[in-house]
């Protein structure tokens, strides 16, 4: 298996974005998982951001003779994705700077569940409001009524907040069209260049962006699911055509991917029972699935009960096609 790459990021106080990092490698991933305390059960894939106190960096640094130093900054660790590979400063994560740079116009903070009512790092951005350098609007959506999460906590809705440059007010009320549009006819790729330009990415940029989503045959508007099969249910996918899955009587359970491909050591860890021989994956409309048949829409492993494939069979729209073997061979 490839060494998974990590990043340790030393974050500026001010602007709350990374100031230096540096990458490593990890050959054993249970070395990391035991420096830092992560559950291998609830985090398998360390998809989260893990915020690190100064004896966790020491440890991290002197175990993997690393030279990162954060001069009393704040740290935190996130895996290596593949959005590293862009050409150009992507603006997740450094938002701020790039609006204050004036190198972005327009920026859409999204999806948080309230209460609470703020964001991380609402503060560092409401500076520059009150300076009258950024304009700030915000957006409730309401559920029908309260809804109590798995933890314990009752929402209510989710909360959007925008922010401009000032005297690029106009942003919000277009992306608002656009994004009621899309709602219509579906997210594709004109969509898509329309939201880089409002928020202010350039031409060769948006080209880099769109070149690179069509290589990699990615689907607007789509999730990529993996699932575990036995030979008979692959078997019975070919006699449908590659086009729909077989009724089962076990509960699903899809690892899902939006920009990036599944790693390997994540498709194999669908592999944990002995009938189960190779991994399948395909698309599905993404908004539809995530409203209609995730548990937990930000969650990268979904559990589906037996009785849903019917409906998740209406919603693929791409050929079934086996990614993994459990001998190693697609």
């Amino acid at each position: 298996m490839k060494p998974l790459q990590f990043i340790l990021q030393a974050i500026d106080p001010d602007y709350g974005h990374p100031s230096f990092e540096s990458m490593f490698d990890v050959e054993r991933p249970d070395e990391l998982r035991e420096i830092l305390g992560i559950d291998a059960k609830t985090d398998p894939d360390f998809d989260r951001l893990y915020r690190l106190e100064p004896h966790e960096i020491s440890a991290l640094t002197r175990h993997f003779g690393l030279g990162f130093d954060p001069r009393g900054c704040e740290t935190t660790l996130i895996r290596w994705t593949a959005r590293r590979e862009t050409p150009y400063l992507v603006h997740t994560g450094y938002e701020l700077v790039l609006m204050i740079d004036g190198r972005k116009q327009f920026a859409r903070m999204h999806g948080d569940l309230y209460p609470p009512v703020r964001f991380e790092g609402e503060d560092q951005f409401d500076r520059y409001v009150a300076q009258g350098i950024l304009h700030k609007e915000e957006e409730l959506d309401k559920f029908d009524e309260p809804t109590q999460l798995k933890d314990g906590r009752i929402v209510e809705g989710i909360r959007v907040v925008y922010y401009t440059r000032r005297g690029e007010e106009w942003r919000i009320p277009a992306w608002k069209l656009i994004s009621k549009a899309a709602r219509t006819a579906g997210w594709n790729e004109h969509f898509e260049r329309m939201e880089g330009m409002l928020f202010g990415y350039e031409d060769w940029q948006n080209d880099w962006w769109l070149d690179n989503v069509r290589r990699r045959g990615i689907r607007f508007g789509a999730l990529s699911l993996h699932l575990a099969l036995t030979e008979a249910e692959l078997t019975a996918i070919d006699d449908a055509g590659g086009r729909a899955l077989p009724l089962r009587r076990k509960p699903l359970e899809l690892l899902g991917t939006m920009w990036e491909e599944a790693d390997e050591e994540g498709l194999r860890r669908l592999l944990k029972e002995d009938d189960l021989v190779g991994v399948v994956r395909f698309s599905v409309k993404a908004g539809r699935f995530l409203e209609e048949l995730a548990s937990d829409r930000h969650a990268r492993v979904h559990a589906l009960p037996a009785e849903r494939v019917k409906d998740l069979n209406r919603l693929i729209v791409s050929e079934i096609e086996v990614v993994m073997r459990r001998d190693g061979a697609a």
